[in-house]
C-alpha cells in the first residue's frame, strides 16, 4: 500500500504540474494517455477510504486541472483532445460512483466516527468533482446516470444492492444542487423512477430525499409531477433517522412550490408538528387563499399554545423552562417565513379574484399575536431572570418584525412597553452572545482613542455591585478592566477578552459554550 501510494503521487504530480506542456506534445499523446488511465487506476484503486485506502482521494484534483487546460485551447484544438479525453472522464464518472459507495451496513458500523467523518468529506469531494465534469460531459452525462438507474430500478436482482442505487442517485443530486437542470430531459423520467425505490435502507433513503430536495426547483416548474413525489417525502418525517433529510427537502419544496401546494396542505400540515419544519409550513400558509390563512393558523398553533398556557401556570424549573424555549421556538420558525405580501404580490395578475392584504383589516400573524400576548407576558412575569427564556421571546418578536415590516404597526406600543420592562430589569440579560463583537469593536475604539476616560469609565460602572452580573467577582472585574486596556491594536485579542468576560457574566465558562 505504501508503495502504491508513493507512485501515485509521483504520477499524479507529474500530471498536475506539467498537464498542458504534456497535452501539446501531439506526437506524444499516447504516452501521456497512458499516464492519464495510470492515475485513473489509481481513483479507482481497490478498498474504501479511508479504512483499506487513502490513495484515491490525492488524485480529485488533477481531473480539474486536465479539464481546465483541455478546455482552454481554442476550439478546433479542443475538438481533437476532447474526442481522446471524453471517454476517460466517462470512465472517471463510473469509477467515482463506485468509491462513493457505502460499505455494508455491518460494516460502516465498525467504522469509527472519524472515519465515517472522513468518508463524508470524501464523498463531498467526489461530489463537487462530478459537478465540475458536468462541463465537460454535458447532457450525455445525466442520460447515463438516468439509463443505468432505469436498468438497475428494473432488474430485481440488480436492485437488491442498495448501494448501486444511492451511488447513482448520489451522482444526480451532485449535479442537480448546482447545475440548472430544468431543461433536461431526464428530470420527468428520475421523478417516475424515484417512488420505485425501496427505501428501506436509511442511507439510500436519505440520499433519495436530498436529490428530491435537489429538484425543488423543477418540481416548481412541473407541479403536476408533485403528487408522486410529496407522499415519500411526508413518510420521512415520521422517522426519526431521516428527520434531517426529510425536514430539509419538505423546506425547500415549499420555498420553490409554495403556490401549488394547496391540494396538499392538510396533508403536510397534519405531517409536520416540530420545530424543524415550522419555516416549511410559513412558506406553506404563505400561499393559501389569504381568507384561508388565519383559520389554518390557528389549528395549527392552538395546541402549542394551550400547552405554554399551561406552563405559564407552574413555577419556574428546568423542565418547564425547556417547554417553554421551545414552543417560542416553533413560534419563531413559523413567523420567518410566513409572508401574506409575499403571496399577494406573486399573485398580481392571476385570473382568479383574491383579496390583497389591504382588504383585510389585519395580518394574520398580527391577529396571533395579539392574541398570545398577554400569555407572553406572564411567562415574563415568571422568568424575567432567565435570559434564555427572554431571548426567546424576543426571538419570536423579532422574527415578526423582520418579516411583517409596515404590517407589525398594531404590535408596536405593547411590544415597546414590554422591551422597556426587560430592559428595566435586566438590561444585558436579553440579546444574544452574538453581539460580543459589536461591543469589541465599541470598546476597541474607544481605548484607541481615549484611554483615560474608558479607564475611568470602567472604573466607576464596575465598581457597582453585581453590575453587569452578580456571577463575576471583584477580581474577575479588575483582571477584565486590566486586559482591555492594554490591547489598543489587536482586534483578535480585544474580541476574545469580551467573549471570555461576557461568558463569565453568564456563568457558562467552562459549559461548552465558550466553542460557539
Amino acid at each position: 500500500m505504501e508503495t502504491s501510494h508513493g507512485i501515485c503521487r509521483i504520477a499524479v504530480a507529474m500530471g498536475e504540474t506539467h498537464s498542458r506542456v504534456l497535452l501539446e506534445q501531439v506526437e506524444h499523446w499516447q504516452e501521456y494517455l497512458a499516464l492519464v488511465n495510470m492515475i485513473l487506476f489509481c481513483t479507482g484503486i481497490p478498498g474504501h477510504y479511508p479504512v483499506s485506502e487513502t490513495t484515491s482521494s490525492l488524485t480529485l484534483t488533477f481531473w480539474y486541472t486536465l479539464q481546465d487546460d483541455i478546455l482552454s485551447f481554442e476550439e478546433e484544438k479542443q475538438a481533437v483532445y476532447l474526442q481522446v479525453y471524453r471517454p476517460v472522464y466517462f470512465q472517471l464518472v463510473d469509477v467515482l460512483l463506485h468509491k462513493s459507495h457505502y460499505p455494508s451496513q455491518e460494516e460502516y458500523a465498525s467504522w469509527s466516527s472519524d472515519d465515517k467523518e472522513q468518508f463524508r468529506i470524501y464523498r463531498v469531494d467526489i461530489s463537487d468533482t462530478l459537478m465540475y465534469v458536468y462541463e465537460m460531459l454535458g447532457a450525455e452525462l445525466l442520460s447515463n446516470l438516468y439509463d443505468r438507474l432505469g436498468r438497475q430500478l428494473m432488474d430485481p436482482q440488480q436492485s437488491a444492492v442498495w448501494q448501486d442505487t444511492e451511488a447513482l442517485l448520489f451522482g444526480f443530486q451532485s449535479i442537480a444542487e448546482t447545475i440548472d437542470v430544468n431543461y433536461s430531459d431526464v428530470i420527468p423520467g428520475l421523478i417516475g423512477l424515484i417512488p420505485r425505490i425501496n427505501i428501506s435502507n436509511v442511507m439510500l433513503a436519505d440520499t433519495v430525499m436530498y436529490t428530491i430536495g435537489s429538484l425543488a426547483e423543477w418540481l416548481a416548474d412541473h407541479p403536476v409531477m408533485l403528487g408522486g413525489i410529496l407522499p415519500m417525502v411526508l413518510q420521512g418525517l415520521v422517522k426519526s433517522e431521516l428527520s434531517v433529510s426529510s425536514v430539509s427537502t419538505l423546506k425547500r419544496i415549499c420555498r420553490e412550490c409554495r403556490h401549488d401546494l394547496g391540494p396538499y396542505a392538510q396533508d403536510v400540515l397534519t405531517s409536520s408538528q416540530c420545530m424543524w419544519l415550522m419555516q416549511a409550513l410559513g412558506f406553506l400558509l404563505s400561499a393559501l387563499p389569504i381568507e384561508e390563512v388565519l383559520g389554518r393558523l390557528h389549528s395549527l398553533i392552538s395546541p402549542h399554545v394551550q400547552q405554554l398556557d399551561t406552563l405559564a401556570q407552574q413555577e419556574p424549573d428546568p423542565t418547564n423552562k425547556q417547554s417553554i424555549i421551545h414552543i417560542l421556538g416553533m413560534l419563531s420558525s413559523l413567523f420567518t417565513t410566513l409572508d401574506i405580501n409575499r403571496q399577494a404580490d406573486s399573485s398580481e395578475g392571476a385570473s382568479s379574484p383574491r383579496l390583497t392584504p389591504s382588504q383585510i383589516t389585519q395580518n394574520p400573524v398580527v391577529v396571533v399575536l395579539q392574541q398570545v400576548f398577554t400569555l407572553i407576558q406572564t411567562v415574563l412575569s415568571k422568568w424575567l431572570d432567565d435570559s434564555e427564556v427572554v431571548e426567546a421571546v424576543c426571538g419570536v418578536f423579532e422574527k415578526s418584525v423582520r418579516t411583517l415590516l409596515h404590517d407589525f404597526g398594531p404590535m408596536v406600543a405593547q411590544l415597546s412597553e414590554m422591551l422597556g420592562q426587560i430592559y428595566s430589569a435586566f438590561p444585558q440579560a436579553s440579546s444574544p452572545r452574538s453581539l460580543t463583537d459589536h461591543f469589541s469593536e465599541v470598546l476597541l475604539s474607544l481605548n484607541r482613542h481615549c484611554p483615560a476616560l474608558l479607564s475611568q469609565w470602567l472604573k466607576e460602572t464596575l465598581q457597582t455591585p453585581g453590575f453587569p452580573s452578580a456571577q463575576v467577582s471583584t477580581e474577575q472585574k479588575h483582571t477584565f478592566s486590566q486586559q482591555l486596556l492594554r490591547e489598543q491594536t489587536n482586534k483578535r485579542r480585544v474580541k476574545e477578552i469580551v467573549k471570555e468576560f461576557s461568558l463569565l457574566c453568564r456563568g457558562l465558562q467552562g459549559s461548552g459554550y465558550s466553542d460557539y
